[in-house]
């Protein structure tokens, strides 16, 4: 069935989101899922970096960080640094070696958010280990960049140049629960899934209710965010889960919480990563007057939901 929660169905094509520099939603960004890239300036740039220092792929003062990843930090940040996989928020700007600039987050005044595993493999071996206000510049050999692929003004087998300013970045996730979980009709702590729990703590004034198993130890979940969740659902008469992220073929939630329902908006945030909570939703937070596959309409549902972590913004 559908991931539970989700007030309208997945169309993403998770196939064309991988390697892109920009999130799809980014305005006039450069949209290198679909294979188009909206060049930001037609004009060769001096191959200068924003400090004015050396530019250029011969650039004597680059270090490597891997075979085909080359590096020289303009400005050391200050801060934890990025790990990798982690959601990133930056800056950037992109040229080929003749000083042509492909992409430019500053030209369009803009940041970009997204998490590194879906970047070229340059950005994932390049990007980690700066720290937030720190600026690099990238010097990213053919295969770990597009290799023999043309992408509009970016010719086949390109190196490729970047300075990249890091904003902030998201640890990524945890790992799961070990082992997992076998009893699928108890909360973690054993007791039942109902909705008459004297332990439930009331959040707003709409009937949703929590009640936290377990604390976390990690940064709090903002509004809005992009989450991974383990999960578990029930309807209040308890047995066996309508959905669970622990069911044989499935995972953890990675989605943004503006795409699920109230009870999840809502009852997420302020959860710490590492945290443990039951939630009990009301059918006006839920799926109201709709059936949902085995859901019945105008149901109370309860979860349990374990935050593995959280990125920096939705999808």
């Amino acid at each position: 069935m559908a991931e539970p929660g989700k007030t309208q169905p997945d169309g993403l094509d998770k196939q064309k989101i991988k390697q892109i520099l920009v999130p799809a939603l980014a305005i006039a960004a450069i949209v290198i899922l679909v294979g188009l890239v909206v060049f930001v300036s037609d004009a060769a740039a001096p191959k200068n970096m924003s400090d004015g220092s050396n530019g250029s792929v011969e650039d004597p003062d680059l270090k490597e960080i891997s075979a085909g990843v080359k590096y020289r930090d303009l400005k050391v940040g200050a801060g934890d640094e990025c790990q990798p996989g982690a959601d990133v928020k930056i800056h950037y700007t992109g040229w080929v070696p003749d000083g042509t600039v492909f992409d430019s987050s500053k030209e369009r005044g803009q940041p970009a958010t997204f998490p590194l595993k879906e970047l070229i493999a340059g950005w994932q071996e390049g990007i980690p280990g700066m720290k937030p206000g720190g600026i690099r510049k990238l010097v990213i050999a053919p295969d770990k960049g597009y290799g023999k692929q043309s992408k509009g003004k970016i010719p086949a087998n390109s190196t490729l140049v970047f300075e990249v300013e890091l904003l902030s970045s998201s640890p990524p996730p945890r790992a799961r629960r070990y082992p997992a979980p076998t009893d699928l009709t108890k909360l973690s702590d054993g007791t039942e899934p109902g909705a008459d729990d004297p332990n439930l703590k009331p959040i707003g004034k709409d009937g949703l209710k929590c009640r936290d198993l377990k604390v976390g130890d990690g940064p709090e979940c903002p509004e809005g965010a992009r989450v991974v969740m383990d999960y578990t659902g029930w309807l209040t008469t308890g047995g066996k889960p309508f959905d669970s992220s622990w069911l044989e073929g499935k995972g953890p939630l990675n989605m943004s919480l503006g795409e699920l329902v109230q009870g999840w908006q809502q009852g997420v945030p302020g959860m710490k990563v590492g945290g443990v909570r039951k939630l009990v939703i009301p059918a006006s937070l839920g799926y109201g007057m709709q059936a949902k596959g085995a859901i019945p309409a105008n149901s109370t549902l309860v979860f349990e939901i374990e935050l593995l972590g959280f990125g920096l913004g939705g999808k």
